[in-house]
């Protein structure tokens, strides 16, 4: 028998030893999924001002009336009706000066109670998206978040191309974040009749 000499024995084990780091164990074996974290489809969490997906019921039968001018006076209460998708505004002796088309809360964010009016700015932003602004904002209240809310124009979006309003469907049904939004011209005659102080209320419906 021919003996293999001691020294290509142990060349001959260690290439063994080598080419046995090479082959995975089926415990540790290599895997071809990304270990990384993906990018989740999931959208992000947002506050509860935030549109939402839901369908909001329309107004039956709703009649909204073409922008007109509305005389200066002072204001002395209004009256936002959720099911109606109308504010009432009353003279300081409770004489009805005008109805108003509005588009309240989404998903019931607009809060429901007596309030009144604590500030006003001509221009103003939603918070988690300063690139949506308002004009005319009469705030009131504040919402689920701790949010501003109050009546105010027809929101847009500043753009490389320009300002582009976000669809509003006044006096049907409700799209906002919390607050009432009413088209620019209304906006601005509750802006510049409505004091601070100014009693608010928003109610369901007339009936309760």
């Amino acid at each position: 028998m021919t003996m293999t000499p001691p020294s290509r024995m142990l060349r001959m084990l260690a290439a063994v030893a080598a080419l046995s780091v090479f082959v995975p164990s089926s415990a540790h074996a290599d895997s071809t999924t990304d270990t990384s974290v993906a990018p989740s489809t999931t959208s992000p969490s947002v506050t509860a001002t935030s549109p939402s997906t839901t369908t909001a019921p329309v107004v039956q039968n709703a009649y909204v009336p073409p922008v007109r001018r509305l005389p200066r006076v002072r204001i002395g209460s209004a009256i936002v009706v959720l099911d109606e998708q109308r504010v009432y505004v009353y003279s300081a002796t409770r004489r009805l000066i005008t109805t108003i088309p509005v588009s309240t809360g989404l998903d019931d964010s607009t809060p429901t109670g007596s309030f009144k009016v604590f500030s006003k700015s001509e221009q103003a932003y939603f918070t988690p998206n300063p690139g949506e602004r308002m004009k005319w904002m009469v705030r009131f209240t504040k919402g689920r978040q701790g949010d501003n809310i109050g009546f105010h124009g027809i929101p847009y979006r500043v753009t490389t191309a320009g300002t582009v309003q976000i669809p509003t469907p006044v006096g049907l049904k409700p799209v906002s974040h919390g607050c009432i939004r009413t088209r620019d011209v209304e906006a601005q005659w509750l802006f510049e009749n409505m004091a601070i102080g100014t009693p608010v209320r928003v109610v369901q419906s007339r009936r309760g």
